[in-house]
């Protein structure tokens, strides 16, 4: 049976899901034109015709949102909504192989499907074998992918960021290293998705379930920021750099870096069990991406790096270690 946190959790997220194809729905009926305007992608004749589908995904809102209030009754429409989800994006790709639609349109794809994968399946796989797999492995599928993502910045991204002062050198190598630049901001956005449910995974484990959906929420709202900054990144770049790139680096390096951490602060404080080494090291990580996140804002290059590096050290060994500690924790025998 699902836990209590975990349904808190989904209603959350098909609260969410109901909330954004409401104003999807309401945006593409009401001003049909402006979507292809956003992606400065030519309107097709009859641009009202695209009040349809948006009729359509705002019905889909209002299912979710009999998912959130009837979770018991959740499974069909949230198994629909994913098969939608899935199959989104493989007509996405066929008409960018096409040519018809340039890659910028990447950013909807993001937020109207791919964001939806992870909770929606792992809440039809709640009460299966795979789905209590799932959630035993998060620290160290978190811990991994960060880990990758760390590599991939070194060796793949850095000639494209801020590490490089010329606008002009970044694009170029932007636009000579394409595949390995949007591949290794897809596992960027794939880390992200990790540290989020993370989060969630740790939260099921303190006592207060209030503080554990509070952090959630933070963390998701630093997702939102990141996933946005990468996927301008992958969809824009190296064609909008000097106007983009700036935008993208605050979404990421300054809003949702210091959600991320205010949200490891809220689970830390609620988290006693958390003590002597591992509290300093946890500590030590939260004031890493404080640093980020200021370095990032007042524009300091050298800051950023400095600090990125040390986050990145100090979190993805302590996600492994700190979640085999409370796994360990959890089986233990309880005191006869």
């Amino acid at each position: 049976m699902t836990s209590d946190y975990r349904a808190k959790l989904y209603r959350l997220v098909f609260g969410l899901a109901a909330i954004y194809d409401l104003a999807f729905g309401l945006w593409a009926c009401r001003w049909p034109r402006s979507l292809f305007d956003s992606v400065e992608v030519a309107s097709p004749n009859y641009p009202a015709l695209w009040s349809c589908p948006g009729m359509v995904i705002g019905l889909y809102g209002v299912l979710y949102a009999y998912a959130a209030y009837r979770i018991d009754r959740a499974a069909p429409i949230i198994s629909v909504g994913l098969a939608g989800k899935i199959l989104g994006p493989i007509g996405w790709l066929m008409v960018i192989n096409s040519g018809k639609w340039p890659l910028r349109t990447f950013t909807l794809i993001v937020f109207n499907d791919l964001i939806w994968w992870l909770p929606f399946g792992l809440f039809l796989l709640d009460e299966t074998r795979f789905g209590k797999w799932l959630r035993r492995i998060t620290p160290w599928a978190c811990a991994t992918i960060n880990a990758l993502a760390a590599l991939v910045m070194l060796f793949s991204l850095r000639g494209g960021t801020e590490a490089i002062s010329s606008f002009a050198e970044r694009a170029t190598y932007i636009a000579e290293h394409a595949v390995s630049w949007r591949t290794g901001w897809a596992i960027w956005m794939a880390a992200a998705v990790s540290l989020v449910a993370f989060f969630a995974w740790w939260g099921a484990s303190i006592r207060s379930t209030r503080w554990g959906i509070v952090a959630c929420v933070v963390a998701i709202l630093g997702l939102a920021c990141d996933l946005l900054a990468e996927s301008l990144f992958i969809g824009w770049l190296p064609a909008r750099i000097e106007t983009l790139a700036p935008v993208g680096s605050l979404l990421t390096g300054c809003a949702a870096n210091g959600l991320y951490t205010i949200a490891g602060v809220i689970l830390t404080l609620a988290t006693p069990s958390i003590h002597g080494v591992l509290r300093v090291w946890a500590w030590a990580i939260w004031t890493s991406g404080f640093a980020l996140t200021v370095c990032t804002m007042i524009g300091s290059v050298t800051g950023m790096v400095v600090s990125t590096t040390a986050l990145m050290l100090l979190l993805c060994p302590w996600v492994a270690v700190f979640g085999w500690k409370l796994q360990h924790e959890c089986h233990q025998p309880a005191a006869a």
